[in-house]
């Protein structure tokens, strides 16, 4: 039977509409020879007629033997060649008998009667052209086999007077075989298109189902991305509200550039008053760059708890940082102590721009750059953990920020950069505390742009307005 998984070819299907279109004209055809053998009888009362009635009936008899072997095979079982071999066998024994048409004596009979002789050899040839002329090679064999058949029977039958008939008659073959040539690539270009068509269409459908089966596992990944990273800024969130957020004079800001932020901000009051403040911001973006704020929250909150100097605070971070993240991932930080009275900042700065100092009615800055790597860079040995200090005085304002800061850019490309931000800072008219100016400033510069890092700023006064309260409410 004709089952397989293995799509048909072109020739296949070419083969199965060749036999299917020759089946349906061969009953045609027979039923067509009944009627010129019952008129071919009618004109002359012999049996002439029947007996070839007899030889197209045993030549479609053999034609139908072939068709059912072809329909009940695998059409891929025999090669191409083997079943159009088989089948011009055939062809040639059918234009034998069609051709044969004139042999059967119609002497006395009427004119139509011997016309219609004439006629049935080509009304075969033009019927056959929509079943044979699928392959051109069969339509050739048939055509061939009954025109020459055709002229040498009615040679034979009525001698030279019927030249002109057989001139007439093969004049009118050519156009015949043109038809069926031009029939015939025009059903091979057809179906070779529909084929093409079709393959397409396979190759559509695969690809929409790979697309789709990816789609569903992007989905899933999607998923689980997103509880996974619910799960991170939960639990970052319950770290950054670890310390102190509410402590006088310190203002922070920290935009993250994704739904998690690289950079962490946390003060905390120590044990005898003072104020530790730590801005660190972390290699990369994102989770793996919050990743290691944890750790780093832990180390600080737990030291400052018991009042230890930010130099000590810093070599523990670093042993403790250098000790969890991989090589090539660190930290840049800056941590501050400021004294109970605020009248001393220590400060330690690890590869963070310079932490600015405005004094009171100055017209620059004290600036206190990078002194030392950044954190989990070098060993504990090589670490420098040394803290410079300041001394502060009313209205003094101290700024440390990540350079999230000053690389915002805008829409044109155009970075916020130093000296905008270290003039903005030095405006008189601007009062203290002028981080809510700033960051309305580095927004509006900012404006649609997406952010290209996390930004976060510290702002530290020396007497906020409370610690002024308090002393007017101790008088």
């Amino acid at each position: 039977m004709q089952n397989s998984n293995v799509p048909d070819t072109v020739e296949h299907q070419r083969l199965r509409l060749l036999f299917k279109q020759s089946n349906i004209a061969s009953m045609i055809a027979a039923a067509g020879a009944v009627v010129c053998a019952g008129i071919f009888y009618n004109a002359t009362g012999t049996f002439e007629p029947f007996v070839w009635l007899a030889t197209v009936w045993l030549a479609t008899a053999l034609r139908f033997r072939l068709y059912r072997q072809f329909f009940a095979t695998d059409v891929k079982r025999h090669t191409e060649k083997a079943w159009l071999l088989r089948n011009g066998r055939s062809a040639v024994l059918v234009g034998l008998v069609w051709g044969a048409v004139p042999l059967i004596p119609l002497h006395g009979a009427a004119t139509y009667v011997h016309q219609l002789q004439t006629l049935v050899p080509g009304f075969i040839l033009m019927a056959a052209i929509t079943s044979y002329g699928v392959y051109f090679s069969q339509y050739a064999v048939l055509w061939l086999t009954t025109g020459v058949t055709t002229a040498l029977s009615t040679l034979f039958m009525y001698g030279t007077s019927a030249i002109g008939e057989v001139v007439l008659f093969w004049l009118f073959l050519p156009v015949l075989l043109l038809t069926a040539k031009r029939y015939s690539n025009s059903l091979v270009s057809s179906m070779d298109a529909r084929h093409r068509s079709e393959q397409l269409v396979g190759q559509l459908t695969s690809t929409n189902k790979d697309l789709h089966y990816r789609n569903a596992a992007l989905a899933r990944q999607r998923d689980l991305i997103e509880q996974e990273e619910e799960l991170a800024k939960h639990v970052f969130r319950q770290l950054t509200l670890g310390g102190d957020h509410e402590l006088p004079g310190i203002h922070t800001w920290n935009q993250s550039m994704g739904s998690l932020s690289g950079d962490l901000t946390q003060t905390v009051r120590g044990p005898h008053g003072q104020t530790y403040v730590f801005l660190s911001d972390f290699t990369g973006h994102g989770l793996p760059a919050a990743l290691g704020a944890l750790p780093a929250s832990s180390v600080f909150l737990a030291m400052a708890a018991k009042g230890l100097p930010v130099d000590v605070i810093a070599g523990e971070l670093n042993r403790k940082l250098h000790q969890l993240l991989p090589v090539g991932y660190f930290c840049c930080a800056v941590l501050l102590e400021l004294s109970a009275n605020r009248r001393r900042v220590s400060i330690w700065n690890g590869g963070l721009p310079p932490v600015l100092l405005r004094r009171q009615g100055a017209t620059d800055y004290e600036k206190v750059p990078s002194h030392s790597v950044p954190l989990a860079v070098l060993g504990g040995d090589e670490f420098e953990a040394h803290a410079e200090v300041r001394d502060l005085h009313p209205g003094d304002l101290l700024y440390a920020y990540t350079d999230g800061l000053t690389e915002a850019e805008n829409l044109d490309g155009e970075m916020w950069g130093n000296a905008r931000l270290e003039a903005f800072l030095l405006r008189d008219d601007i009062s203290a505390p002028k981080l809510p100016a700033l960051i309305d400033a580095v927004l509006e510069h900012v404006n649609l742009a997406p952010a290209s890092d996390d930004i976060s700023i510290v702002e530290l006064e020396a007497t906020p307005a409370s610690v002024h309260g308090e002393a007017d409410a101790a008088a």
